[in-house]
């Protein structure tokens, strides 16, 4: 459960960075230099400033623990017999890891398009476009844009998943070679326990007749 929960969270930030890059820049090919003035026009204001600062703040975080992670396996690798580093990544691995996470981040960014988008217009009394918003007049309109902004942050994303699970298979797989340790006996201890030497001198004293008594 955990895991697809972090699965889950991992595509939503990508998906966040490819709504906020690929929306400025389908304004951007849409208006030319105008851009700033179409997006206020549409009620894009102060909150979605706020929102493109806070997805590229999560995306640098995220960006950052991923490295600290290969750092760190990479580490780890040196240190154990797991060998100098991860196999070659032919072709096909990395296109089995690729299109998967760039259908789903695509997917995930043009809804997320399509909402955000009515819902800016709504706010400014504008009337609802609905999917329109994903039609355009111009030779690359959202659509095209989001496949490609979703394919150059999936590539990316999707090196760096394949980085950290082939180094973890090549430390699980060292570890597994290692020896097993045998584990260490447990102590023995006799029934009887040996008894102190006071003890017997005791239980030698108590088999003996008592002391005859001095004459008066």
């Amino acid at each position: 459960m955990w895991r697809r929960v972090s699965s889950l969270g991992f595509k939503t930030v990508l998906a966040l960075a490819v709504l906020v890059v690929g929306h400025n820049l389908v304004f951007l090919l849409a208006y030319g230099p105008a851009y700033a003035a179409a997006l206020a026009q549409t009620g894009h204001g102060s909150r979605w400033d706020e929102t493109v600062r806070a997805v590229l703040a999560a995306v640098g975080l995220l960006t950052a623990a991923a490295s600290v992670r290969v750092a760190y396996l990479h580490r780890l690798v040196r240190r154990s017999a797991a060998g100098g580093g991860p196999d070659r990544l032919s072709a096909g691995t990395y296109a089995r890891a690729l299109l998967p996470l760039w259908a789903r981040v695509f997917a995930i960014a043009v809804v997320l398009f399509v909402v955000q988008e009515n819902y800016e217009r709504a706010s400014a009394g504008l009337t609802l476009p609905g999917l329109g918003v994903l039609g355009s007049t111009q030779i690359l309109g959202p659509v095209p844009v989001f496949l490609l902004v979703s394919l150059a942050v999936a590539a990316v994303a999707a090196l760096f998943r394949w980085g950290i699970a082939a180094l973890e298979e090549q430390i699980a797989a060292g570890r597994a070679r290692l020896p097993a340790v045998a584990p260490e006996p447990r102590p023995r201890f006799r029934t009887d326990p040996i008894r102190s030497a006071s003890s017997v001198i005791a239980r030698n004293l108590a088999g003996r007749a008592p002391p005859a008594p001095l004459p008066a």
